[in-house]
């Protein structure tokens, strides 16, 4: 179906509507999102990224590319992988492969297109939702159901794998949700690869309810090509004595907003959210999370990095809500930035709203350059300027890389990283 311009001066979703899916459950979400409206400037919440260049767009539903068609441009899955050791999920232009994916022990995975309309209204919550996180559930051609029973350990990560062909406007829109058992384990690795520069949209969410007892992490890879377009959304729901963990790295793409949502519904549970941002040339990052302390004697961890190089726009909000029956709540937010270019620009804006007392809450939000002092220090000891600058990036970056769980993914974050940076120090 041929594509229709997204004009951000209307105030419904009349452009869009060609992306809707036909089950019920996605027409109401569309619905939803038409009542907030599309997104711009005016809006707080958007004052410092353009949706220009998505506007643009003349967005239609990625077609789905036969096997023999992918054979002959060449796309392999395992080029395209990690490579690590886990159970792998391929999605393919808004389309699960299973041709390409594993089978997964003591694990029931069910496809988003055969639910029953008790799992999706599941599916049609959500913590801190805005009109992309309704869009995406409307527009989902793809996603799954993944269940674990209780008492059970998964052996290996689960590695869900998300391919675009990067054609220009065409939208690659999955939903998945995680139910994890009381007292079970689980690590899921989430990633977004896109091949081609054309400019692309993906838009993905997937929601994680965490039972009593169970463990659960969590990391999100961004990789999108430098004319992609990303809007995620994750929900994390906790339950009792339960620990969650999320981190997202974002490496790559034109515009990526990515808002990681969590709710403590229970008492002491505890979640650690992470982000590294690390945007080039004049690509916008926003990455955003809201945290709700709904229970008593709960833990929160928060550590936000973002490297802002050449003409980059960057933005981090989060938000930590402690309801009036959260006592003893700990929760700590961090928030670090910094500026390599003079033509960078880093907005951060942390905040709290407590409503309970006897609890313990900080945030702390920093944006500077590197410190010159410590630059000198080394270059005393005979160190070059553009090495001494690199380890000191390299030292802001890896501390959000090294909570990674995963060796080998924590690996090839970290190369990538090397890899990005090579260069990004002067050379004096």
């Amino acid at each position: 179906m041929g594509g229709l311009l997204v004009n951000s001066d209307q105030s419904s979703f009349d452009a869009l509507q060609h992306l809707v899916q036909p089950l019920d459950w996605q027409k109401k979400q569309f619905l939803r999102a038409e009542a907030i409206g599309m997104p711009t400037k005016k809006d707080e919440n958007w004052k410092y990224t353009s949706l220009e260049s998505f506007n643009e767009l003349s967005l239609r539903s990625a077609e789905f590319q036969s096997a023999e068609l992918r054979s002959v441009e060449n796309i392999s899955y395992e080029g395209i992988s990690l490579g690590i050791d886990a159970y792998r999920l391929v999605f393919f232009d808004g389309h699960f492969s299973a041709r390409c994916s594993d089978w997964i022990p003591k694990v029931r995975v069910t496809p988003l297109n055969v639910l029953t309309p008790v799992e999706t209204y599941e599916l049609s919550k959500a913590i801190s939702p805005d009109a992309f996180t309704y869009l995406t559930d409307a527009s989902a051609t793809a996603g799954v159901l993944i269940e674990i029973e209780s008492d059970t350990q998964v052996t290996k990560p689960i590695y869900l794998l998300h391919i675009s062909s990067g054609q220009t406007g065409e939208v690659c829109s999955y939903r998945h949700h995680i139910e994890l058992g009381s007292l079970s384990e689980l690590e899921v690795i989430e990633h977004h690869v896109s091949l081609k520069q054309g400019g692309g949209v993906t838009m993905s969410r997937i929601s994680q309810c965490i039972q009593q007892g169970a463990t659960y992490h969590h990391t999100k890879l961004i990789e999108e090509s430098k004319q992609q377009h990303h809007f995620g959304h994750n929900d994390i729901r906790s339950h009792r004595d339960s620990k969650a963990s999320t981190t997202s790295i974002m490496l790559s793409g034109q515009l990526i907003r990515h808002q990681t949502s969590s709710e403590l519904c229970e008492s002491n549970s505890d979640i650690e959210m992470n982000s590294l941002c690390m945007p080039t040339g004049e690509q916008t990052f926003d990455t955003r999370t809201y945290l709700k302390h709904n229970a008593s004697h709960c833990q929160s961890k928060q550590l936000h990095k973002i490297i802002g190089r050449d003409k980059t726009n960057a933005v981090f909000e989060g938000i930590i809500y402690v309801d009036p029956v959260a006592l003893k709540t700990d929760g700590q937010m961090d928030n670090h930035s910094l500026l390599l270019s003079d033509h960078a620009q880093v907005n951060c804006k942390p905040q709290l709203e407590i409503y309970a007392d006897d609890v313990k809450c900080s945030h702390g939000a920093t944006t500077g350059q590197l410190d010159q002092n410590q630059i000198d220090y080394m270059r005393a000891r005979g160190i070059k300027r553009n090495a001494a600058e690199n380890m000191l990036v390299s030292a802001f970056a890896f501390e959000v890389a090294h909570k990674i769980r995963n060796d080998e993914l924590r690996r090839y974050v970290v190369n990538k990283l090397h890899d990005s940076l090579d260069g990004t120090a002067s050379n004096d």
